[in-house]
């Protein structure tokens, strides 16, 4: 993938919606500009709260923390558990509705803040440990968001990110009450078995967890595509590559599942 600052032209779009890029990030500038046409520039408001976290350690483990106030803690605990801390919650970590999260490597995590109307969400956004760290693994990304606009009772949707895309995959669609997600899975390789299409499903972070947002009867979804070296993006009605990897519970890690096109009708000679 190009590096994001080679294609200076789509900088300054990016920095007005408020977002930032680690320094180790490989976005492609036209993949980002494309995923970011889906939220037609109501994107919340973002802020980092902070960008380095004090550690201590105890019997329960290594608890990471900002400085802030009343902000959610990352616990590291057993041998490869994880938990997020809220006030007196405590949120498994490392699993997801599509297969284990590793845990964040928190020298190179964020504390985000994004606000919208009657909503206010607190995000860990950072890359894993592990394998996560070393080679193509490096693409995915993970996202701890807590919803805290009723802090007594805060709702945690543990996330993740393909292609470096980082927080970029949170916005807000057009009237949407509250945060969105737009997930990314693989649907197609090129030669050296990189990602060179996906398929977007868009969610709603609801108090009951994450929905799909539905449209015209199916849900809201998208081919992103690489074309000629550049990333388009179109609407789409269906996600057979999506359903079949769900269907199957395979994990986000998995290779991408080949789905055979539908069979051509066939067609009766004329009787003679």
């Amino acid at each position: 993938m190009k590096r994001f600052g080679i294609l200076t032209r789509y900088l300054l779009p990016l920095a007005a919606f408020g977002f930032t890029l680690p320094s180790q990030a490989e976005v492609d500038g036209s993949m980002a500009f494309a995923l970011d046409s889906i939220w037609n520039l109501e994107r919340p408001s973002v802020s980092q709260i902070s960008d380095s976290f004090s550690s201590k350690t105890s019997k329960s483990g290594t608890t990471y923390r900002a400085s802030a106030h009343n902000t959610p803690d990352y616990l590291i605990h057993g041998e490869e558990a994880a938990s997020v801390l809220y006030r007196y919650k405590r949120f498994n970590a490392t699993q997801s509705l599509w297969g284990d999260l590793p845990r964040l490597d928190m020298e190179h995590t964020r504390l985000l803040e994004l606000s919208m109307p009657k909503k206010r969400y607190l995000a860990f956004s950072g890359p894993g440990k592990g394998l996560f760290s070393v080679t193509d693994w490096q693409r995915y990304s993970f996202l701890h968001v807590v919803d805290v606009s009723t802090p007594s009772a805060p709702v945690y949707y543990p996330l993740l990110a393909d292609a470096y895309l980082g927080e970029r995959v949170l916005g807000r669609l057009a009237g949407s009450p509250t945060l969105n997600y737009a997930r990314l899975v693989p649907s197609e390789l090129d030669a050296v078995g990189d990602p060179s299409a996906y398929e977007v499903s868009l969610y709603a972070l609801n108090r009951k967890g994450l929905e799909p947002v539905m449209q015209d009867g199916h849900p809201l979804a998208y081919a992103l595509t690489r074309e000629a070296g550049t990333w388009e993006i179109a609407p789409i009605q269906a996600t057979p590559v999506t359903d079949a990897q769900d269907q199957a519970k395979r994990p986000f890690t998995a290779t991408a599942l080949r789905v055979a096109p539908p069979a051509a009708p066939q067609v009766e000679a004329n009787a003679q």
